[in-house]
This record gives structure tokens, C-alpha cells and sequence, in this order.
């Protein structure tokens, strides 16, 4: 659990990783996460939406594995890895693993 007097870092003190995605609905949307912990990620239909969800991901990720297991937050300019968008041959792979994964 969160200590109370514990500040959530803020996206902004974080290198990340942008990316655009196919959503469920055949269109794209924005994916950012930390680098260096794929599991604090946040998407949206624009990049503002996405690094507000971020923010809440950060959140749960403090409180599941502590403040400890963020990486160190960065005061001044960010790094910002743009990727390339998803192809849809990588997205059909997905699906294809999660369909694989539901089947065990």
C-alpha cells in the first residue's frame, strides 16, 4: 500500500517509449511506456490521453511493487523513443499468441 506523504512521480521525470498501436476496434491509438518497465504503459487516442493514463499505471505500479521498482525519476528533458507503428503482420502475431495463450 501507498504511504500517504508518498509523491507519485510524475510521467515527465521518466525517459519513454511512444508508440502507435492498432486498438480493438481496427483503429490506431497512442501507447507510452517507462522505459526500462514495460509495465507501467498507458494508451489514448492522442499522446496527452495516453501519458495521463501513464500516470495512473505509475500509480498502480507504486503500489503493487513499491516506489522502489520504478526506475529513477529524471529532473529536466526527457529521452523519447519514437517507434515505428505497429504493421499489421505484428499485430496479427499477437492476436495469434493470445489466442494460443487462452487455448492451455
Amino acid at each position: 500500500m501507498v504511504q500517504d506523504s508518498f509523491q507519485t512521480p510524475d510521467v515527465s521525470q521518466f525517459h519513454l517509449r511512444v508508440r502507435k498501436v492498432f486498438n480493438w476496434l481496427g483503429g490506431h491509438e497512442f501507447m507510452i511506456e517507462l522505459l526500462n518497465r514495460e509495465e507501467c504503459i498507458g494508451f489514448g487516442d492522442t499522446v496527452a490521453e495516453a501519458k495521463q493514463n501513464l500516470n495512473e499505471s505509475i500509480k498502480l505500479c507504486v503500489r503493487q511493487h513499491g516506489a522502489d521498482s520504478l526506475p529513477e525519476p529524471i529532473q529536466g528533458a526527457q529521452i523519447i523513443v519514437l517507434e515505428a507503428p505497429m504493421s499489421e503482420e505484428e499485430f496479427a502475431a499477437i492476436n495469434h499468441e493470445l489466442i494460443i495463450l487462452d487455448q492451455s
